[in-house]
């Protein structure tokens, strides 16, 4: 598994500044997006959508040369909103997406940061280790539901059950943090060694309290009400 992420903090933070805070009226999370390398990320109809979101056309194309990167995640306000900061692994209800396309063994993946007694930890939810066939060429992977046929990634070396995972975390005294940032979704392959690119279209996007479908204001959809991953 790939530990690091393609994507420089000085290109974070000039983003940050460029964009601006998000306004205290805000209620519904924004997804905000990292391109590195020639790549590529964005609301499209090219791909259509995940058979599990019948009444939309949309869903996030991702197109990744050798070498570049691409990444969806919250901050400010949106990143409030998602209400993962602070929770331990099994506080956790919802991670996961729908893809159609690319699928390697490190990406696409969320990545998801914490601490604990002994330091820091990142989870790598890579697709590969965890999906189940959809029809039409798409997959669902529900990093915290499936219990059959998903297994994550602590620190790129140790593979565990999402259930393991809490039990580890749990014992380490790990909680979710905020910086540098708690969860990236995340495509930063192929390598320049592997060439090619990759090319996939990502749907149902879901990160604790909400799930995006689309982009626009309609286009992230509370958990509480929607039938998120």
């Amino acid at each position: 598994m790939r530990r690091i992420l393609s994507i420089s903090v000085a290109s974070l933070a000039a983003f940050v500044l460029l964009t601006g805070q998000a306004s205290a009226a805000q209620t519904r999370p924004r997804l905000s997006f990292v391109r590195d390398g020639g790549a590529s990320i964005g609301w499209s109809a090219e791909g259509g959508s995940s058979p599990a979101d019948p009444n939309n056309s949309r869903s996030l194309r991702v197109f990744v040369p050798a070498g570049g990167g691409a990444s969806a995640y919250t901050y400010g306000r949106s990143e409030a909103l998602i209400g993962i900061r602070g929770l331990t692994l099994a506080q956790i209800d919802h991670l996961g997406f729908d893809s159609k396309g690319y699928l390697g063994a490190g990406a696409p993946r969320i990545s998801l940061g914490t601490i604990g007694d002994d330091g820091p930890h990142t989870y790598f939810l890579s697709a590969f280790y965890c999906n189940d066939s959809l029809g039409g060429d798409w997959r669902t992977s529900d990093f915290v539901g499936d219990t059959t046929n998903c297994t994550i990634w602590r620190d790129g070396t140790t593979e565990l059950t999402w259930a393991a995972a809490e039990v580890a975390a749990g014992l380490n005294h790990e909680h979710v943090v905020a910086s540098p940032n708690d969860w990236f979704f995340i495509q930063d392959e192929p390598t320049p060694v592997q060439g090619g690119s990759a090319l996939l279209y990502v749907d149902r996007l879901s990160v604790q309290d909400w799930m995006w479908v689309r982009g626009g204001f309609r286009g992230a959809k509370n958990c509480n009400t929607a039938s998120c991953i």
